[in-house]
């Protein structure tokens, strides 16, 4: 895994906000090299915005299986502002501001916000964890131009795990590089996953829907069948794909 860490703030020449330093402003758009060529689209049609909190929704309920994460940082927003103005440097006011504004959908704000927290503490996993999920996030408004954002998250995402490995970041890791074709690499990293937390039900479902695409059968129900034999699952359409899945593959040997 690479370690590309963005953890530079530059001034974009279009917008004249402070942006990290990818190869466009994430507020404006704007290429940062050559400020003449046509920026990138960020506007999001009303599919891409159904789409975009849908992930948002996702991530905020993996989030709390993962980590407990239930606190509501939208609501503290007003004194985490405050809080900012007395300490702009410290790490975790910028960290959670990020949080805030993530949970509030501005997500290109929480990118600044979290590189604000990354240049403070270069070593702030979960800042790092929480780019990456507004880099997901935002990737149906570039339409078929997806690279850039997946990039962008699969180098946050492979610095978190450079600094704390856990199964939240594994497993979304793992969907990407799966989603891109890579499956052999997202098997053995949901199996990385697994060995972290043997626990977490969706690493068992993602494991077997990547051994089903590669046509490992029985490898595929297995992890299926586990997946279905955990008492809790927070999203039941999952639980019936899993089914489905099963159905298919079994049927397919008759």
């Amino acid at each position: 895994m690479a370690d590309v860490r963005y953890n530079q703030l530059v001034v974009c020449a279009h917008c004249g906000q402070e942006t990290p330093n990818y190869e466009d402003c994430v507020l404006c758009g704007t290429p940062l090299q050559d400020p003449d060529a046509p920026p990138r689209e960020l506007e999001a049609d009303d599919l891409q915005t159904m789409m975009m909190d849908a992930k948002l929704q996702e991530i905020k309920t993996k989030r709390e299986l993962a980590y407990a994460d239930t606190w509501d940082h939208a609501d503290w927003m007003a004194e985490l502002l405050k809080l900012a103005e007395i300490a702009p440097d410290h790490p975790k006011v910028q960290l959670y501001i990020g949080a805030a504004q993530i949970e509030g959908e501005q997500y290109r704000d929480a990118v600044v916000s979290l590189t604000r927290a990354l240049i403070a503490d270069p070593e702030l996993a979960d800042a790092y964890r929480r780019r990456a999920d507004c880099q997901y996030i935002l990737v149906p408004v570039l339409g078929g131009d997806t690279q850039a954002y997946y990039d962008r998250a699969l180098a946050d995402y492979e610095v978190a795990l450079s600094l704390d490995p856990d199964a939240y970041t594994y497993n979304a890791h793992a969907a990407i590089i799966g989603s891109l074709g890579e499956w052999q690499d997202a098997i053995r990293e949901y199996g990385q996953a697994i060995d972290l937390a043997p626990d977490y039900p969706e690493t068992f479902f993602n494991r077997g829907y990547a051994h089903k695409v590669l046509g490992n059968k029985d490898a595929a129900i297995a992890d299926l069948e586990r997946y279905l034999g955990f008492e809790d699952h927070w999203n039941q359409e999952m639980v019936a794909q899993a089914q489905a899945h099963i159905k298919e593959m079994q049927e397919a040997d008759l």
